[in-house]
């Protein structure tokens, strides 16, 4: 199997801004969303229900 190393380097650039702009819009919808809303979501998460 032949690895083109440019090939991976143009993902891991690409997965890093999409991880980038994930980031941005959870922290908008955190900043619009009342705490009572994504506490009990955050609860789910780490409760693993």
């Amino acid at each position: 199997m032949k690895l083109d190393l440019k090939e991976l380097e143009d993902d891991k650039k690409r997965n890093f801004e999409e991880r980038l702009k994930f980031i941005d819009l959870y922290v908008e919808w955190l900043k619009k969303t009342p705490n009572s809303v994504w506490s009990k979501q955050q609860k789910k998460l780490i409760d693993g229900k």
